[in-house]
């Protein structure tokens, strides 16, 4: 099934990290158009642009407000 949304960390157990996670999900013909917000302890401008032109929606860096995310979530479903 296809998500609605998919919220990804960037610093993930294995060999693969939350960016390239996304670059793939982006690269899916499937999930290509599934929003991901990047929600990560990484919050260095650095990062958010990585995760950004990997093809985050949005990015949250902890710690972060959960009322944020939650409207971000409700915006991106809702419409």
């Amino acid at each position: 099934q296809k998500p609605d949304l998919i919220i990804m960390d960037i610093m993930m157990p294995g060999g693969m990290d939350g960016l390239e996670a996304t670059r793939i999900r982006k690269n899916d013909p499937v999930t290509k158009d599934c929003p991901v917000i990047m929600l990560t302890a990484k919050g260095q401008q650095a990062d958010k642009t990585a995760g950004l032109e990997a093809g985050a929606t949005d990015y949250f860096a902890k710690p972060f407000s959960p009322l944020e995310l939650i409207r971000k979530v409700e915006k991106i479903l809702l419409g």
